[in-house]
């Protein structure tokens, strides 16, 4: 260090508060993303290479929108680990990928399927392309009886393109904010026999390619046109350090051009992609080559033992737990007994411990493992729930029954068709005249803003939809149990006149 760094002047960090605010997560086990587990995975002098890795584009740094020299050999390396034909490094996060994905395939005959249990980016995309969209039916038996929403099926799939012959893409988000996977290679070759394009949401599947013979196949493998996924949410990657890959027979067919996401990248990314997470993004693909695989058998052996021990435990019978080999198994689903733990209620308490969680909806808490989270952290975790076990709050049985019954009603409207009275771009862009109501208030008028429980950030409302009576009750019972739903303020929701 030169004397002139040395004598630069610096801020007192005491009183920064985002600064301090990130001192919990490296003191204490998170079971939450960014997947480099609290900065665990990041040594000193990573962390002191990693920000000089800020800079702008030069002919020795490359440029990430256009890349030919230590950019392009990086993008390169991950084609080949994911076996795409092209990889595009993301520096703004899977909702940039997201755009990005869907812009690249758009024309004014696109129609597109997918699950109403997409992300909110997916909404906004939908709108701004102004694309043409339907909505995929399940019928009452695929709901399922341990998780929120059920995942897509070959058979709900092949029904869907019968009901929609005209569509021409069918988006879909696996693994889904739960874990569950859908089987990939069945609704490549579905979707492919009826002509149309697989676009998949992988976010949470970046570690799949790691492991092959431990988790699902991933999207690449499976058939898929084209997919995003997030790094940092599993892998010791920066937060935003996402990636699309094309594959070689998308290309090939030309269902996809990868000049086209080229420059649509160029169109919805910033011009000032951010190199310190690019650089992230090729660490960790490079550290998860070499022990990815190692790394994440142990914590899934890690997992099974942990599920093992809260079975077997007679004072946590009230905490249900599943492996599925349908599943992620880095995403740790714990389902509650309203009856006898609330499952905010028990997320609140672990936060008083110090266990922080990605998130919890009324019957389930969802934990996302990395592969640096330690056996200690596991029984750290296992000792709390037991601690909290003989701290709960039993609820009334009206209470109960009000969440068993809004549970329920979620999982359906997020299953269903809405009714639907204005064009999603006309609700958002028309010009409509708005006004702001109280939720009781509500029924029957027209939607003007997404409505999203946040966490997973899935809508159940979108913007000119009908809202029901069944919307009002699940929207009262969430705000009622102070869980933080984007769209309503102070029990308001706006409504188009």
């Amino acid at each position: 260090m030169s004397a002139s760094e040395q004598d630069l002047p610096s801020v007192d960090y005491s009183g920064l508060h985002l600064w301090n605010m990130s001192a919990r997560t490296v003191k204490h086990p998170g079971f939450h993303m960014p997947g480099h587990a609290g900065a665990r995975f990041f040594s000193p002098d990573y962390a002191g290479a990693i920000i000089k890795a800020d800079t702008t584009e030069m002919s020795s740094s490359d440029d990430l929108h256009h890349p030919v020299g230590p950019a392009r050999l990086a993008m390169q390396e991950s084609s080949r680990i994911y076996g795409s034909e092209e990889t595009i490094f993301v520096t703004t996060g899977s909702t940039t990928g997201i755009h990005v994905m869907l812009a690249s395939v758009v024309t004014p005959d696109t129609f597109l399927l997918l699950p109403r249990t997409v992300h909110m980016s997916v909404l906004h995309a939908i709108t701004l392309l102004d694309i043409k969209y339907a909505f995929i039916l399940y019928p009452e038996s695929a709901q399922d009886s341990f998780y929120l929403f059920p995942q897509l099926t070959a058979d709900v799939l092949s029904r869907a393109m019968e009901r929609y012959p005209e569509a021409t893409d069918i988006l879909l988000v696996t693994p889904d904010y739960y874990g569950k996977c859908a089987d990939l290679p069945a609704l490549a070759q579905i979707a492919h026999a009826g002509g149309c394009r697989l676009l998949v949401d992988e976010a949470h599947g970046s570690h799949f390619a790691f492991a092959e013979d431990l988790f699902p196949p991933d999207a690449m493998s499976s058939g898929a046109d084209i997919c995003v996924q997030s790094l940092h949410k599993t892998l010791p990657a920066l937060t935003m350090a996402s990636q699309i890959h094309i594959s070689s027979a998308a290309v090939k067919s030309g269902r996809i051009s990868v000049s086209r996401v080229w420059s649509m990248l160029s169109m919805f990314e910033t011009s000032s992609p951010s190199f310190v997470i690019a650089a992230s993004s090729e660490y960790a693909l490079a550290w998860m080559k070499e022990f990815g695989y190692k790394a994440l058998a142990e914590k899934t052996k890690e997992i099974e033992n942990f599920i093992m021990r809260l079975s077997s435990s007679p004072s946590l019978q009230n905490i249900k737990c599943e492996l599925s080999m349908h599943a992620d198994q880095l995403h740790l689903v714990l389902k509650t007994s309203p009856g006898q733990a609330f499952a905010p209620d028990l997320m609140r308490l672990l936060e008083d411990r110090g266990i922080y969680i990605e998130f919890a909806d009324l019957q389930r808490l969802v934990l996302i493992i990395s592969p640096w989270q330690s056996k200690y952290d596991f029984d750290i975790l296992f000792n709390a729930l037991f601690d909290c076990a003989g701290q709960i709050c039993i609820r009334n049985m009206q209470t109960v029954q009000t969440v068993f019954a809004a549970d329920r009603t979620w999982g359906e409207l997020l299953t269903g068709i809405p009714q639907k009275a204005v064009s999603l771009k006309s609700a958002v862009f028309g010009g409509h005249e708005r006004k702001s109501v109280d939720l009781s208030e509500a029924r029957g008028k027209i939607c003007a803003s997404a409505i999203a429980p946040y966490p997973p950030g899935i809508a159940v409302l979108w913007p000119g939809e009908i809202i029901s009576k069944e919307h009002i009750e699940l929207l009262q019972t969430l705000c009622n149990l102070e869980f933080e739903v984007r769209g309503i303020d102070k029990g308001k929701i706006d409504i188009i006149l």
